[in-house]
């Protein structure tokens, strides 16, 4: 793994412990409110006359829908971060997948290579044995040659004697 990507997936694991750690205090200050709605709820139903039950009632209540909207918001930031690691893991499949093919290619090459090479040294054995067999049978021409000439030089030497 490169380093790049490390970085990147320690930084994703910071950022999910910051979320976790958001959502655990939202689910903790929703419940305490949640608990105080329902109180003063009770309350400001019983006795809608008494204001002080009513501005409680009227506080718990925009203390949830102020944690609702913290939680929309915290979800949106969740959404972009996924689509920002969905981009980035697209990015790296795309590279490893453009590495495979060079490596493939690489293979191919080096296959390629070995065979050329294997080739060779076969282009080089046939080579040797077809100058080892030209050699012999110019030597046995040279030999003929040679005796063909003594032969003819007796022959010749004999009929003018």
């Amino acid at each position: 793994m490169s380093k790049g990507v490390i970085k990147i997936l320690i930084y994703n694991m910071n950022e999910s412990q910051i979320i976790n750690e958001k959502i655990e205090g939202i689910k903790t200050r929703f419940f305490s409110a949640l608990d105080d709605y329902k109180k003063y709820y009770v309350y400001y139903t019983k006795n809608p006359e008494v204001s002080e039950f009513q501005n409680y009632y009227s506080n718990s209540k925009d203390q949830i829908q102020k944690i609702s909207k913290e939680l929309v918001s915290l979800t949106i930031e969740i959404d972009n971060k996924i689509n920002t690691l969905d981009d980035k893991m697209s990015d790296i499949t795309n590279k490893i997948d453009n590495e495979k093919k060079r490596n493939e290619k690489m293979k191919q090459l080096l296959n390629n290579l070995r065979n050329t090479q294997n080739g060779s040294e076969i282009l080089i054995d046939d080579s040797k044995k077809e100058y080892n067999s030209q050699y012999y049978l110019n030597l046995e021409v040279f030999v003929g040659i040679i005796i063909l000439g003594f032969s003819l030089t007796t022959l010749f030497k004999k009929k003018q004697i």
